[in-house]
């Protein structure tokens, strides 16, 4: 028997990756049918849960299981802490930085491992110092390069990188799924390890289609 929709009312809320938008809509307490349109707002998933997210489908994809995909997640979302860690004048500033300004954004990858105390979360730590090293050696803080880096760090640098491109900055407006895409392949062997740029991208598409509405 069809619904009449007598039953009460709720609001409720529905993401739309396509638009961009968090519809906001009357919804029917019986059948759960949306009944009208309250409105809409600009909406995008918030920077952390991305990276987690990404980093998480990306380690699953390298072959990685279990505990160990947990803790890069975890690691991927203290890593969305990082940034913070940067005086918010540098974050925020809209020209070129200064040298001295540079300096304090070099630091960040140690702050963020200053997060994690506990001596059983020590191999979080390292990959969170590390995740800003290149693979040719170009990154910091300590210019490692290849297999040095450990590979959950290398996971967690082309996470970072994918979700920085594809949220607003002051000084640039965000990229597109395919840009940022396109932007990683570029970049693999240099500034991204080649099979983590690989996996994440087939994981992104394969295992999880709507992230690249989400990003659009």
């Amino acid at each position: 028997m069809a619904c009449d929709h007598s039953a009460l009312h709720s609001g409720g809320a529905r993401y739309h990756p396509g638009s961009g938008q968090l519809r906001l809509v009357l919804v029917c307490d019986s059948c759960g049918s949306e009944l009208r349109l309250i409105g809409s707002v600009e909406y995008q998933p918030r920077p952390r849960r991305l990276v987690a997210h990404l980093a998480e489908l990306t380690a699953r994809e390298l072959g990685l299981e279990g505990e160990q995909v947990a803790r890069v997640r975890f690691a991927a979302l203290v890593c969305g802490q990082c940034r913070d860690q940067i005086p918010p004048e540098i974050v925020g500033k809209r020209g070129p930085l200064t040298p001295a300004e540079w300096v304090e954004v070099h630091r960040h990858p140690e702050l963020g491992a200053a997060l994690i105390a506990d001596v059983s979360l020590e191999d979080i730590r390292e990959w969170i110092l590390c995740h800003r090293e290149r693979p040719d050696g170009r990154g910091y803080p300590r210019a490692l390069s290849g297999e040095r880096i450990p590979l959950e760090a290398r996971i967690l640098s082309v996470a970072d990188a994918y979700t920085a491109m594809v949220s607003d900055r002051p000084y640039r407006p965000r990229r597109t799924h395919e840009g940022a895409c396109a932007e990683l392949r570029r970049c693999a062997g240099t500034q991204f390890d080649e099979r983590v740029v690989e996996a994440f991208l087939a994981a992104s598409t394969r295992r999880n289609p709507l992230l690249a509405r989400a990003a659009a």
